[in-house]
């Protein structure tokens, strides 16, 4: 009959006299060499606890310096935690009892092969009993596992035993070291907590001068001649101090040079340590470069406001007044980073879409792009694996990419260095320049797109304009891509100054996977609109306007990218070169925002309320009869949006930038602590 686990085998009633001899002395030999183990086992439990202990209290220690323990929890923790490793180094020593011969044959084998009586794992006196006898023979309790199947309660005393092969051949070092204690499968979930990340210099990109190009349309490292003999490219800046009134150190630097172009402030690295100024007062004060020539990419830097980010920005603008390349263009100078989306452009004959890349960081780049056009994603020799030194920019023709494309999304993706990107976007209509434009990027894909700073121009004016011959897509436009891999369902509202206004054809529209769907809105009449575009899937959108003063007249076109949620102390610097207005728009509420100018000499003016109307488009003049540099843009209520509209005066000249997302405040990354 197979005998059962952990049963002691007795000599059967017609064993020899001296076999029963033998088996007696065999008994006492084991019985002497289990209590040695036993003696081994206790020294192991005792030097592990102390291990444990010790761990603990330095942990606890740990947490209470950084001030986020919680003593209760964290002796109930620890009490969780002490009683774990009691059961688990218990049972682990239990296991370790299993001769080397024994562990070869598996746990029922092994617990009956011998005539000495043999302890299985789990069956050690000392220990609370669930640690010792839950499951078949030779298994352990451990947290976590009362819901484990049997086959893997039966996997696991191999395993112990395997263990207990290796205690025997390194000796007591081996346990209390903890080698035995069977890891938790599973640590209960914690919520998040945030880790303050030490700010690093404030960086913005103002891009280059537009250049005319000098070699063929569809050559993809281009060419440049001079632009015109009126082109004045021109960045502003404006940096505010801490509150005790110091400017952190600041300066305007050509991309990749050593010595700045001008320095706003003193690299010292004392703003943001003090609160107030020598006599007490607590004032912030602003420093402004009213207008610095630009030749070539120029970077904004300033040092952060202790962990803080500085408040700072900057814009620049391209004006022109003949040439090929006449019109205005304006951006603001961006934050780098290692994905983002430039809609807009078109590589049609006559228009020409160059994109610049531009690498501020310490590390190298490597760019992949990746082009979307009306009829489906485009795969191009060229398009990834781009290279982009410290310090380097580089440009790129798309008609050499993507030629013949009305539509283009260009969706720009780095590892490595964060990068800036921009696309010069022209248009000649034979030898009538029509227009100039900077595309840079919006808010990013989401499910929910708001393009704001929609100018249609007169109805009467604007069919004049487009009743010339290739002068068709001078009317404003709404563009959506669609990255995915799935069709996007749209239902976009059109918000003007006394509310909605009808999408002819309806506001429910299907736009194809992979692909770029154009929205004409040429029937609009005149005034500042904005875009409220939901979607099933993830999009990104941008809108066309369009400015002209007449037939055989240059014309002038801006690109509006969608804009972010406004929040706190926004700052949208003014282009000089030209007139400004902000354009807001509240989908789904009433909002309103507020307004602190910034003059030239860096005086910061009276607040200024506008009332935004839920599902409205409100226009605010940017410098109010007063020298504005720039504003600080704050919203309340509900969701708000908002960009600014570059004019120049009675000029078809337009431009639109996104207001940017606020840049100060304390830089956290969440963090999850568990398994």
């Amino acid at each position: 009959m197979a005998d059962k686990p952990g049963e002691e085998q007795l000599p059967g009633p017609d064993a020899a006299p001296a076999g029963g001899r033998q088996a007696r002395k065999a008994a006492r030999e084991a019985e002497k060499a289990q209590a040695a183990r036993e003696a081994t086992r206790d020294k192991a439990a005792k030097v592990a606890h102390k291990a444990q202990a010790a761990k603990e209290a330095k942990e606890a220690k740990k947490a209470r310096k950084a001030g986020k323990t919680d003593k209760a929890t964290a002796a109930g923790q620890a009490a969780t935690v002490t009683a774990a490793g009691a059961a688990g180094t218990d049972a682990a020593a239990g296991a370790s009892t299993v001769p080397p011969a024994q562990a070869e044959q598996g746990p029922t084998e092994a617990a009956g092969a011998g005539p000495a009586p043999t302890r299985t794992a789990g069956s050690a006196g000392s220990g609370p009993a669930s640690a010792r006898t839950a499951g078949p023979a030779g298994s352990s309790a451990m947290p976590g596992g009362g819901g484990e199947t049997q086959a893997a309660r039966r996997k696991r005393p191999l395993l112990g035993a395997a263990a207990g092969v290796g205690v025997l051949l390194l000796g007591v070092g081996a346990v209390a070291a903890g080698s035995l204690v069977e890891p938790p499968r599973g640590a209960a979930p914690l919520d998040p907590i945030s880790a303050a990340v030490p700010a690093g210099n404030l960086i913005g990109v103002c891009p280059e001068p537009l250049k005319l190009l000098d070699s063929a349309a569809d050559e993809v490292d281009p060419e440049f001649s001079p632009v015109s003999k009126t082109a004045v490219t021109k960045a502003r800046a404006t940096v505010f101090s801490d509150l005790g009134g110091t400017i952190p150190g600041s300066a305007l630097t050509e991309l990749g040079a050593d010595s700045p172009l001008v320095e706003i402030a003193d690299f010292t690295g004392k703003a943001g340590s003090r609160g107030s100024n020598e006599a007490g007062e607590t004032k912030i004060v602003a420093k402004v470069v009213a207008g610095q020539d630009i030749t070539a990419p120029t970077v904004l830097s300033v040092e952060p406001l202790g962990e803080q980010h500085a408040r700072a920005g900057a814009a620049m603008s391209y004006t022109a007044s003949d040439g090929d390349l006449r019109g205005l263009a304006a951006a603001n100078c961006l934050t780098p980073s290692n994905d983002f989306w430039l809609l807009g452009a078109s590589t049609t004959v006559g228009a020409s879409s160059v994109l610049n890349l531009y690498n501020a960081s310490e590390t190298p780049s490597t760019v992949d792009l990746e082009l979307i056009g009306a009829a489906g994603a485009i795969q191009a020799a060229g398009s990834r694996g781009l290279l982009l030194a410290p310090g380097e920019s580089r440009s790129l023709v798309l008609a050499g990419l993507a030629a013949g494309q009305e539509s283009l999304a260009v969706h720009v993706s780095s590892s490595g260095g964060a990068v800036a990107g921009t696309i010069q976007q022209s248009v000649l209509r034979g030898l009538t320049p029509g227009g100039v434009e900077l595309l840079q990027p919006g808010n990013g894909p989401g499910l929910r797109e708001v393009v704001t700073g929609i100018e249609v121009q007169d109805a009467k004016v604007a069919r004049q304009i487009r009743g010339q011959s290739g002068y068709e897509k001078a009317a404003p436009a709404l563009e959506v891509v669609v990255p995915g891999s799935g069709d996007a369902t749209l239902e976009v509202r059109l918000l003007g100054p006394k509310g909605q206004v009808e999408l002819p054809g309806g506001g429910v529209l299907t736009a194809a996977a992979g692909s770029v769907l154009s929205i004409p809105l040429d029937s609009l009449p005149a005034g500042t609109y904005s875009a409220d575009i939901s979607s099933n899937v993830s999009i990104n959108a941008a809108a066309r306007v369009s400015r002209g003063t007449g037939t055989d007249k240059p014309v002038d076109f801006g690109w509006a990218p969608s804009s972010g949620r406004l929040g706190n102390e926004h700052l949208a610097v003014l282009p000089p070169g030209g007139s400004s207005k902000l354009s807001f728009t509240a989908p789904d509420g009433d909002a309103q925002v507020s307004l602190r100018p910034v003059d030239s000499k860096g005086n910061i003016g009276a607040e200024r309320k506008v009332a935004v109307p839920a599902g409205t488009t409100v226009t605010a003049g940017a410098k109010d009869g007063g020298d504005t540099a720039a504003l600080l843009v704050s919203a309340t209520g509900e969701a708000v949006y908002g960009s600014q509209i570059v004019t120049n005066g009675s000029k078809p000249d337009i431009s639109v930038l996104p207001i940017p997302q606020g840049t100060q405040g304390q830089q956290s990354v969440p963090v999850v602590i568990g398994y």
